[in-house]
């Protein structure tokens, strides 16, 4: 959602929901979808527990999003987003007796309309579930084998960058884009991937000591893949390349210690880039008439972190803050810098202990650059509008067995205030 359009504050409350006899943690709805599973608890065991027993496992789900301008916005109306969903999950070392291996095959669904485009006009989409290609695809094709007692994981295939980096527990348990699944702008300003649209890649991670990790890859840039129709071309690019790298560092992960994480890391992307702004003189492209000049590569880099202040009970029932930041190329980023910060807390009762509550605030603004560009074409007449910067909100109550509801308030640079109301349905089987 980086088009010229002028940018949003957005100040969103909802409660979101599963429905389920256990905690339902995926896949969420956003564009990055973890690893899935089954639920466990059948009374009596069938087929799909018979295939488990032999290292199969099949996940099917249903998320659908629904929104609608209740006030305000560039006009009024409703929008509804919906994603299918299969995937089997292969443990080689039940299978065949490879042990440490692990083959996912994943395929979804996705149709409907984006609210944020069509009425509002903002930056962060008020239903991140829509995108990738609103069509019937592929969304990873991968095998990942673990060696040296798990402390050396090797991972190829067709999946996603946003599988092994940059990315935090709580991120999607909220429903606005900017939060889930990782931060936006690793999206807008490179190759960087995340769910359904896979790249071709392979990454490596190694244990250092106890509690430090170095994730490094090399995936594809390939945005051809991300548009309608295009889910099924399958043959590799290798003309350019997202190099990212990662380091991670845990804490208190014993069984009742306060767990932490920071992650470190940055990425290059080799691709070649239009400057947002200057042509190859280094004088404005809207100006000059020239054509932009072109920036042999791009990168990226991000600090993020979360840790369990207060424990409410056993798992990961307890109070969590965690907070993000990104830095990107300012010759070619829509959003160079990158700020979001918040809390969650699990299982605050007993009685409810599946239940989260939490708040998340993010700050984006959008390259200065292109804001210096964008008074150029103003100069010549050209109706467009400057950008400038976005912050968002999210505050939501997520009560287990109830479908979720959204409101959002939201403010644009030109567009009244809008009031979104939504909700959003989750169904694993």
């Amino acid at each position: 959602m980086m088009a010229d359009s002028p940018p949003a504050i957005i100040l969103p409350v909802s409660v979101s929901n599963a429905i389920a006899k256990g905690q339902l943690q995926g896949p969420p709805a956003g564009p990055q979808t973890p690893q899935l599973s089954p639920p466990t608890d059948t009374p009596h065991p069938g087929w799909r527990t018979r295939l488990k027993d032999r290292g199969v496992s099949l996940t099917f789900s249903y998320v659908s999003e629904s929104a609608a301008t209740i006030h305000g916005g560039r006009e009024g109306g409703a929008a509804y987003t919906q994603q299918l969903l299969a995937s089997t999950t292969i443990d080689t070392g039940k299978a065949i007796g490879l042990d440490g291996g692990k083959f996912i095959a994943t395929i979804i669904h996705r149709k409907g309309e984006d609210l944020t485009a069509t009425r509002i006009g903002n930056l962060f989409e008020v239903q991140e579930l829509f995108g990738g290609g609103q069509d019937l695809r592929p969304a990873e094709l991968s095998y990942e084998q673990q060696l040296n007692g798990g402390r050396t994981a090797l991972k190829l295939g067709l999946y996603h960058t946003g599988d092994d980096f940059a990315t935090l527990p709580s991120g999607c348990q909220f429903q606005n884009f900017a939060f889930c699944p990782r931060p936006t702008t690793l999206f807008y300003n490179s190759g960087f991937s995340g769910f359904p649209i896979p790249r071709w890649g392979l990454r490596a991670r190694q244990k250092i000591g106890k509690s430090l990790s170095l994730t490094v890859a090399a995936f594809e840039v390939n945005a051809f893949r991300a548009q309608t129709g295009a889910g099924w071309q399958l043959a590799p690019r290798f003309d350019s390349f997202v190099l990212p790298v990662e380091l991670g560092w845990t804490s208190g992960q014993g069984a009742n210690g306060l767990p932490g994480l920071l992650r470190v890391g940055g990425l290059i992307d080799t691709s070649d880039r239009a400057d947002v702004r200057d042509d190859v003189h280094g004088d404005s492209y809207a100006l000059s008439g020239l054509s932009p000049a072109l920036r042999k590569e791009r990168w990226s880099a991000w600090v993020m972190a979360e840790k369990m202040l207060v424990r409410f009970g056993p798992g990961d029932r307890g109070l969590s803050l965690f907070g993000t930041i990104t830095r990107s190329d300012h010759h070619t980023a829509r959003v160079p810098w990158f700020v979001s910060g918040g809390f969650v807390a699990r299982g605050l009762w007993d009685r409810r202990p599946k239940d989260n509550f939490g708040l998340g605030l993010v700050h984006a603004r959008v390259n200065p650059r292109i804001a210096d560009r964008q008074r150029d074409q103003q100069s010549l007449g050209q109706a467009i509008d400057v950008q400038g910067t976005e912050s968002s909100g999210e505050l939501f109550y997520g009560w287990q067995a109830t479908p979720a509801l959204l409101l959002r308030t939201i403010s644009t640079g030109r567009w009244p205030d809008a009031v979104v109301a939504g909700c959003t349905v989750k169904l694993i089987l």
